[in-house]
């Protein structure tokens, strides 16, 4: 029996690699395929000949992934189709949609493993927990499993998957999770609706053990040519018990450079210490508002101003690159609030400053005040969505041309503070294609030195990856 993953972006993911692991291990076949790689992706598949086709699901996506559902159905009936990822997690209604005959929602490691068991052996496959299932013109809800407590007992990710596509295989850069969860409730994350999610279903704060992430680098390093290593964790540094064990081992096992994620509220200098003496080069940190009274208010991400400039000063201190990341356009705020959202970038002398406009997703936190508030329409919904973080926003404002500008022109201020009064007339222009070559190639100069990509790694993202999909 084989499950093939079909994936739109070409960015490896951690649950497809490690659901591919965990089948493999239970003598499945698996495979996978990037659309986007494919010269005639149904010829493709009709070669691969699955059992299931899984398709991991982004919301901005989801239209792409039913529609290619309805595809597969015309073209290979008895084929099982099912949507995972954040998608359906967080908007099951999806499996309503022709063509679509399961959904997995949240850590479904092993429903997906329980399902093909089942397959496999003719079996009732209806009370899965984690997930929903068309039968006839039912719709079976299952509850939600409880969270995996020790990831440990999962394997290693199959990158394979991935790397049989040479320009994956061949980037120096590649992404390692340590954990699982977020302490923090900010109100444009979506852990507040996975949190929700599994209330009652465990600890939502996991880490791996430092021996089982050395393993996994150490795997990728000896046979991908692995040369930086970039920890996608939402916060690296949230257990100081756990970095002051797994640092000194990464340095003696691995002893390659590393970028991790930071939060101005937990950075301290013995922590930033500990970073710099174990080969960390680099913190990504957020602040997404210059305005504290938004960040408190809006945002609900109680870090202070003199937080930010404290670890801001810490990272530059100990010679460490300094990335951060901002939103713009968020409810209530003005063009004006907005520049003071540059203007700290600015001095702090961000290295790399991501700056998105929000895209409010339905069931968040933020859009519920947002439609509270009435920056959007009060029926606003997963049809209104755009996706696309860099390309617009749906909440309502008289100035949305100005943050559409000010969001390319965003870095360009950051880097070059003295441009700062041009751009603020810059940004009453018409959105024009010389904002966007600017935004674009900008991000993507500054994003190649941040993360340290080589000459190699930049043609491949060229030919492959918008630099804005980062």
């Amino acid at each position: 029996m084989k499950f093939l993953f079909i994936q739109k972006g070409s960015f490896p993911a951690t649950g497809p690699m490690i659901i591919s692991a965990l089948l493999k291990e239970h003598g499945f076949e698996v495979d996978l395929l990037l659309d986007g790689e494919e010269k005639n992706l149904l010829k493709s598949i009709r070669r691969a000949k699955p059992t299931i086709i899984g398709i991991p699901c982004l919301t901005g996506l989801h239209d792409w992934a039913t529609d290619l559902c309805q595809k597969i159905k015309q073209e290979l009936p008895e084929t099982i189709t099912l949507l995972g990822g954040p998608h359906p997690t967080y908007y099951p209604e999806i499996i309503n949609e022709p063509g679509v005959d399961i959904i997995a929602r949240g850590e479904a490691e092993y429903a997906i493993l329980e399902l093909m068991q089942k397959l496999r052996d003719s079996r009732e496959i209806y009370g899965i927990k984690n997930l929903w299932l068309k039968r006839g013109n039912e719709v079976i809800q299952n509850e939600m499993d409880f969270l995996p407590a020790n990831l440990d007992e999962l394997p290693l990710p199959d990158r394979q998957i991935y790397y049989k596509y040479d320009f994956l295989r061949k980037v120096s850069v590649k992404q390692f999770l340590t954990g699982r969860g977020c302490p923090f409730q900010c109100t444009f994350c979506a852990n507040n609706i996975l949190r929700k999610i599994y209330c009652g279903k465990g600890k939502f704060l996991r880490r791996r053990s430092p021996q089982g992430v050395i393993a996994e680098i150490a795997e990728v390093k000896k046979g991908y040519g692995l040369k930086t290593v970039s920890f996608t964790d939402d916060v690296f540094i949230t257990d100081k018990q756990w970095l002051a064990e797994f640092l000194p081992i990464y340095k003696e096992k691995i002893g390659l450079p590393f970028m991790c994620n930071v939060t101005a509220n937990l950075l301290t200098e013995e922590i930033i210490r500990l970073l710099k003496n174990n080969c960390c080069y680099g913190i990504a940190m957020g602040i997404e508002s210059g305005v504290q009274e938004i960040r408190f208010k809006v945002l609900k991400k109680y870090i202070t101003d003199e937080q930010i400039f404290s670890s801001a000063k810490l990272a530059k201190k100990y010679g460490l690159v300094l990335k951060t990341y901002n939103i713009i356009c968020l409810p209530g705020e003005t063009v004006a609030d907005a520049l003071k959202t540059l203007e700290l970038n600015a001095k702090i002398k961000s290295d790399f400053a991501a700056c998105s406009l929000l895209q409010p997703f339905p069931e968040y936190d933020i859009t519920e005040y947002a439609k509270a508030n009435k920056f959007l329409p009060a029926d606003y919904g997963i049809k209104d969505t755009q996706g696309k973080i860099y390309q617009g926003s749906p909440i309502i404002t008289g100035e949305i041309r100005e943050f559409a500008n000010l969001q390319k022109l965003f870095f360009l201020g950051v880097k070059m503070p003295f441009l700062i009064p041009l751009i603020k007339k810059m940004i009453k222009l018409p959105p024009n294609f010389i904002f966007n070559f600017l935004g674009k190639s900008i991000y993507g100069f500054y994003m190649s030195k941040v993360h340290r990509l080589t000459l190699s790694d930049m043609a491949n993202y060229a030919l492959h990856i918008d630099p804005y999909d980062v």
